[in-house]
């Protein structure tokens, strides 16, 4: 019962029942241990499912339902389970995904990201709870309307089960009806004591480490002056409800994805938002404190290295985003500029440590950002793959953002902490640029 959502099975019985799973270096026990070193997929006589690819660089299993062949015969709980050994090589032959379970962000775990991003009752008071029933209703939106792009593409209720929540009682939930069409997008003047700061990167370039220790080196610059807070990774919150497959994107459907593209990128826009009112709030109520900054986990332009024309294998185009995102936030005609304008304090930059010197860099990529003993112990991109998408990530910045306003921060060997000293710097500079600038009046579109 304690078994993350995505380790089910077909039981022979046409129910759903979970399996106990061990996943280690690409192998799985379902109940069996191939003495081979092959991967078993568990199989029920199930009909129907969704045909996807199993895409090869995940290392990650999942359970292929309706698979044809047969083995020796597992029991669980009175149903049968038939298991097909699997030479782990041949992992990209065609299975069936039959089960995609979803869940939904309660305002107890909404409340917890408001306190890991700053915004605790210490300092929004009793603000807390409106501001978390919010953030919950956003999100559950956003799972709820890339979980409809699958039904659209031919799954059905019963492959896309929500996780302790009734469907019918999900849809018609009041919080989802009281915040569902909120305007969330607001000009960068409509909160003058907050600024934006978007904090980018390729894989393994030291962001969430870094952000942290951003945080505290802008805080000591301000003379505690300004308070900074850090918005969450949105990908990160959709991959832990479901979405993508809980992030291993297995079972790759175009439609979900482009779905995910677009309301990833609005729910950035909420968060953004969301953060800003509570930041707001803390300034009025903070003895001493002048301005708010909010550091961004990645920004609204983040999908414009994720597809095309950046990234030719994506199926979603940048300019249908920019067009989806437009629509859900009620600006016609968004354009890339306008999301630019969002950020006062520009985009910090960081390369990939697959990068140092300007050359690449295996070992030091190997042994501090994959594995049990790195960064991400489920990461799974090569340090070529990294630098490539290092390479991609500042294409997409460098185009966008005037160059005044990109703070680039590349390896030299001298560490984290150095690194994380040079990035402080230039983003202090920008402080101190728009420290300059008079306030502008609040207004109600950009």
């Amino acid at each position: 019962q304690n078994l993350p959502s995505r380790c089910w099975a077909q039981r022979a019985s046409g129910t759903a029942a979970p399996v106990a799973l061990d996943i280690r270096d690409a192998r799985m026990e379902c109940g069996l241990r191939p003495a081979d070193g092959s991967l078993p997929l568990m199989v029920g006589n199930g009909a129907g499912g969704r045909r996807g690819r199993w895409p090869r660089a995940q290392g990650v299993a999942l359970l292929g339902l309706g698979v044809l062949g047969l083995s020796a015969v597992a029991r669980w709980g009175g149903g049968a389970l038939r298991a097909v050994m699997v030479d782990p090589a041949e992992l990209d032959a065609s299975f069936a995904l039959q089960v995609r379970p979803f869940g939904i962000l309660g305002v107890t775990s909404a409340e917890l990201l408001l306190e890991q991003g700053g915004l605790g009752v210490d300092v929004v008071g009793e603000q807390r709870a409106v501001l978390a029933e919010a953030l919950a209703a956003v999100v559950n939106e956003a799972v709820w309307s890339i979980r409809a792009s699958l039904l659209e593409a031919g799954y059905d209720q019963k492959q896309l089960p929500v996780e302790g929540h009734s469907l019918s009682a999900l849809a018609a939930s009041k919080a989802l009806r009281r915040f569902r069409g909120r305007r969330w997008w607001r000009s960068s003047s409509a909160h003058p004591r907050v600024w934006r700061l978007a904090v980018a990167g390729g894989v393994c370039a030291g962001k969430t480490t870094g952000m942290a220790t951003l945080r505290s080196q802008l805080r000591e610059l301000s003379g505690g002056r300004y308070l900074v807070f850090v918005l969450p990774e949105v990908a990160t919150i959709l991959f832990n409800l479901g979405v993508m497959s809980h992030g291993t994107f297995a079972g790759f459907e175009p439609a979900e994805y482009r779905a995910f593209a677009i309301r990833a990128s609005f729910l950035q826009v909420a968060l953004e938002e969301i953060w800003a009112r509570g930041a707001e709030i803390a300034v009025s109520a903070v003895p001493g404190a002048r301005q708010a900054i909010l550091l961004g986990d990645r920004d609204t332009l983040d999908f414009k290295a994720y597809s095309q024309p950046i990234d030719p294998s994506q199926p979603v185009t940048w300019s249908e985003v920019l067009r989806g995102m437009g629509e859900l936030v009620g600006k016609p005609g968004l354009t890339e500029a306008n999301l630019v304008r969002r950020y006062q304090l520009g985009v910090l930059l960081l390369q990939s440590f697959a990068v140092v010197d300007g050359r690449l860099n295996p070992e030091g990529y190997d042994a501090k950002c994959v594995g049990p003993s790195g960064t991400n112990d489920v990461r799974k991109e090569t340090v070529k793959e990294a630098m490539e998408n290092d390479v991609a990530v500042r294409r997409a910045y460098i185009e966008a953002y005037p160059r005044q306003r990109i703070c680039l921060i590349t390896n030299h060997g001298e560490g984290i902490d150095a690194k994380m000293d040079a990035a402080a710097s230039c983003v202090w500079r920008q402080v101190e640029r728009l420290q300059m600038i008079p306030t502008l009046p609040p207004a109600s579109a950009e």
